[in-house]
C-alpha cells in the first residue's frame, strides 16, 4: 500500500513539474516579444499655428509647384474650451460662405 502511494505521489509530482514549466514556458514565448516592443516606442510631438485660408492656398500651391521637396511636420495640441470649439467652427462657416460667394459669382463671370 505504501507503495502504492509513492508511485502515485510520485508520477503527481512529475506531471505537476512537467505542467508548471510548460506554463511557464509558454509565457516566457508570448511576453518575450512585447517587452522588447515597448522598449522601442517613439514619442511624436506635433505643433502648427492656424492657417488663414489664402496661406492655405498659398501652400498648397508652393507644394505642387515643388514636388520633390520633403516637409517635416511638427503638431501640438491643447483642448479647447466650448467658446474657442465654437469661435473657430464660426470662422470656419464664413470662409467657407465666402468661398461659396467667390465661385458662385466666378461662374456667373463665366457662364
Amino acid at each position: 500500500m505504501k507503495n502504492t502511494f509513492n508511485n502515485t505521489f510520485k508520477t503527481g509530482l512529475i506531471l505537476s513539474t512537467a505542467l508548471l514549466t510548460g506554463a511557464m514556458a509558454i509565457t516566457a514565448a508570448f511576453t518575450q516579444g512585447k517587452a522588447e516592443a515597448s522598449m522601442n516606442i517613439a514619442s511624436v510631438t506635433i505643433s502648427a499655428k492656424r492657417m488663414t485660408a489664402e496661406q492655405k492656398l498659398a501652400y498648397d500651391t508652393a507644394d505642387n509647384l515643388a514636388q520633390n521637396v520633403t516637409h517635416t511636420v511638427l503638431i501640438s495640441a491643447k483642448r479647447l474650451t466650448a467658446q474657442e470649439k465654437m469661435a473657430i467652427d464660426m470662422e470656419d462657416q464664413i470662409v467657407r460662405q465666402q468661398l461659396a460667394e467667390k465661385t458662385a459669382s466666378l461662374k456667373h463671370i463665366q457662364g
